[in-house]
C-alpha cells in the first residue's frame, strides 16, 4: 500500500508542477503580448483558466495523499486510541463517498453533459475541461480507500503527530511544564520575574516592583 502510495503522489507531484510552470509561463506569455509587443494573445488567457482548474483538483488531490489537507482535529484527539481509529475510519469513509458521488459520477455528469459546447479560442470543449473532476475524484478516493485499511489494520496512525518546517514534533506545553517553568523562574529571580538582565530596556519599570519602597525614601 505504501509503493501504491508514493507512486501516486509521485505522478500527482509532477503533474502538478508541470501544470503550474505551464500556467507561468502562460500568463508571462499574455503580459508579455500585451504590454511589450502590443499584440494581446487570443488563447492565453483561456488557457490560463484551463491549467488553473486542473492545478486545482489535482493539487487538491496530491494534498490529500500527503494528508496535508486541513483537519479540525482536537476534539478527536482527546479520545482513546480506539476511539481515534474509529472516528479517522469514519472520516475516510464520509470522504470516500463525496469521491465517488461528488466527484467522479458528479464529474462524469457534467463532462457528458459539456462535451460538445466548444471553446472559443482553443480547439477543445469544455467537456474536456471537467474530465479533471473525475479524474480528481478517483485519486482521493484510492487515497482514502488506502487510508481506511492502513487505520484499520494499525499501519497507519489515525492521528499523526504534526511537524514543523524543521522536523521536530511541536507539543503545546503541559500545565505540568508550566508552573515547573513558573518554579525555575522563582528560584532564579526570587520573585518569579524576568532577570533584569533579560528586561527589555525601553519598557518603563513596574512602579509596584521590587525596590520602589526604597525609591520613595530616598526622593523624600
Amino acid at each position: 500500500m505504501s509503493t501504491l502510495r508514493t507512486t501516486l503522489n509521485t505522478v500527482l507531484a509532477v503533474v502538478s508542477v508541470t501544470l503550474f510552470a505551464l500556467l507561468v509561463a502562460t500568463v508571462s506569455w499574455q503580459v508579455f503580448s500585451r504590454q511589450v509587443i502590443h499584440e494581446p494573445s487570443t488563447w492565453s488567457e483561456e488557457l490560463a483558466k484551463i491549467l488553473f482548474v486542473w492545478l486545482s483538483f489535482l493539487g487538491s488531490a496530491f494534498l490529500f495523499g500527503e494528508r496535508g489537507h486541513i483537519a479540525v482535529d482536537f476534539l478527536a484527539r482527546q479520545l482513546s486510541p480506539m476511539g481515534q481509529r474509529v472516528a479517522q475510519i469514519f472520516v475516510q469513509l464520509m470522504i470516500l463517498v463525496f469521491a465517488l458521488m461528488g466527484l467522479v459520477w458528479g464529474g462524469v455528469l457534467a463532462a457528458q453533459i459539456a462535451w460538445n459546447q466548444n471553446l472559443t479560442a482553443l480547439p477543445f470543449t469544455i467537456g474536456w475541461v471537467y474530465t479533471v473532476i473525475p479524474l480528481a475524484g478517483a485519486f482521493i478516493a484510492v487515497f482514502a480507500v488506502l487510508d481506511i485499511i492502513g487505520v484499520a489494520t494499525g499501519r497507519t496512525e489515525p492521528y499523526p503527530e504534526i511537524e514543523d518546517a524543521e522536523g521536530t514534533v511541536t507539543d503545546l506545553p503541559s500545565g505540568e511544564g508550566v508552573a515547573e517553568a513558573h518554579a525555575a523562574a522563582h528560584a532564579v529571580t526570587g520573585h518569579g520575574a524576568v532577570p533584569v538582565s533579560q528586561q527589555d530596556p525601553e519598557r518603563p519599570a513596574d512602579p509596584s516592583g521590587p525596590g520602589a519602597s526604597e525609591k520613595k525614601e530616598d526622593d523624600r
